[in-house]
């Protein structure tokens, strides 16, 4: 019933139903020789009303849409819970396998810190050594120039305290005074482009 049900549903909407042949375990075939009651009798169709005939195929194309409604929503849900599964799955492992990269990529970024880490306390030490070393280095220089201006002041004191030996003071104003009237000098000279000195011819002489 459920077959000849499905092969209602496959024929076409357009056109009148053709009759309905189901084969059956001890009937003829159609190449058989008619029985000898049936030789030159004509099959009449029986008569159909027109009325039934149109309400049996409207109810017949309804029957059908209704089922073929019910099919496509079935497949439908089939398909859609098949790939809900298979998301499901795929998600699943799209998250397990974001999970293990993440766990890799924060084990190299660890690791990478440290290295980072580690260079940059060496470089802080290797600056610190460098700036003591500086710093070393310019008090000795410091050290250097300061010695070198005390040199310096020592012997310009040490300059003028020779050089105070010839001022002339109160008690050596008298002494200073007769010698330099025992020894005149004279500064009336002059001096060539050549660098040659010059002095006046005096008169007598």
């Amino acid at each position: 019933m459920l077959r000849a049900m499905n092969r209602l549903s496959a024929r076409p909407l357009c056109g009148p139903s053709a009759p309905l042949v189901l084969p059956a375990r001890g009937r003829k075939t159609r190449h058989d020789p008619p029985a000898k009651s049936k030789v030159g009798r004509v099959a009449t169709p029986p008569t159909v009303d027109p009325a039934e005939f149109f309400v049996l195929s409207e109810r017949y194309r309804q029957y059908r849409q209704t089922v073929r409604a019910l099919r496509q929503e079935f497949v439908s849900e089939v398909r859609r819970k098949v790939y809900e599964a298979r998301a499901g799955v795929m998600a699943e492992r799209k998250a397990m396998e974001d999970a293990a990269e993440h766990r890799e990529l924060m084990t190299w970024n660890q690791a990478e810190n440290q290295r980072l880490q580690e260079l940059r306390i060496e470089r802080l030490r290797r600056e610190a050594r460098e700036q003591e070393q500086r710093q070393a280095e310019e008090k000795a220089r410091q050290a250097q120039e300061t010695e070198a201006w005390v040199q310096l002041k020592e012997r310009e004191v040490l300059q003028l305290q020779e050089a105070a030996k010839n001022f002339i003071t109160r008690e050596n104003l008298e002494a200073r005074v007769e010698e330099a009237l025992d020894s005149p000098k004279s500064y009336n000279w002059a001096v060539t482009r050549e660098g040659l000195v010059v002095r006046p011819q005096h008169k007598g002489s």
